[in-house]
């Protein structure tokens, strides 16, 4: 199993206090497959529209973070399973 978070360097740029993000939009469903590096989200930190990627290649188990909600760092956004 590979949890996909968003990367820490991410949140280096964060304003204190203000360390939140939101999923934007989800490009994947539980259940489909995706390749590494492939796109499966966008999320909004400080303004800026980040694109997350699958950091390997599996299924998609559970989106753990649903689009428009906020997430904090190191929340899990989604569950891959190897195949």
């Amino acid at each position: 199993m590979v949890d996909v978070i968003l990367e820490s360097k991410r949140w280096v740029s964060a304003h204190p206090g203000d360390e939140e993000g939101q999923v934007e939009t989800w490009l994947v469903d539980e259940g489909d497959h995706v390749e590494a590096g492939q796109l499966i989200c966008k999320a909004s930190l400080q303004q800026e529209v980040i694109d997350v990627a699958a950091p390997e290649e599996g299924v998609v188990e559970q989106i753990a973070v649903a689009s428009g909600e906020r997430f904090g760092p190191g929340y899990i956004l989604a569950r891959l399973v190897n195949v």
